[in-house]
């Protein structure tokens, strides 16, 4: 994940050809689930795969149509396709993305995984402990039922 932040002080206006209204369009790319990856002004720019399995931007029109553009799959099953994504505004004349780039839906949400260990922590909590320091530590665990 990148977060693109402002400060006023360090780097005010650094992202200015991503937040400015008129190159907004120019320099951004919105990644959504299912449709073709079309930016620009006019939407008139896509971003194509090459026979090498490369990706290029290319204008629409003279024969190139939405059909011919990356289908953006967040649930794509290989991270190579993510890592062309994640790359490709280090790139002259590539947009820098925008959106959810790759989701899996096969592992757990953060949130629920956070929710289960504080109630695993509150059940440990609920019980008494007596503990005796000495050369080592000893403790008397005793369970409430």
């Amino acid at each position: 994940m990148e977060i693109l932040q402002n400060c006023n002080i360090f780097n005010d206006g650094a992202w200015f050809s991503l937040t400015e209204r008129d190159a907004r369009s120019e320099h951004v790319i919105q990644l959504e689930h299912g449709k073709p990856l079309v930016f620009g002004k006019n939407r008139d720019k896509g971003i194509r795969r090459t026979s090498d399995g490369d990706i290029e931007v290319v204008p629409l029109g003279n024969g190139i149509t939405e059909s011919d553009l990356v289908v953006h799959n967040a649930h794509h099953p290989r991270p190579s396709y993510a890592f062309l994504l994640s790359h490709m505004e280090h790139r002259p004349g590539f947009p820098t993305p925008i959106g959810v780039i790759r989701a899996w839906d096969d592992v757990p949400r953060y949130e629920d995984v956070m929710n289960q260990q504080v109630i695993a922590s509150a059940e440990r909590a609920t019980r008494k402990t007596s503990c005796r320091a000495g050369d080592h530590l000893t403790c008397w665990f005793m369970t409430s039922s």
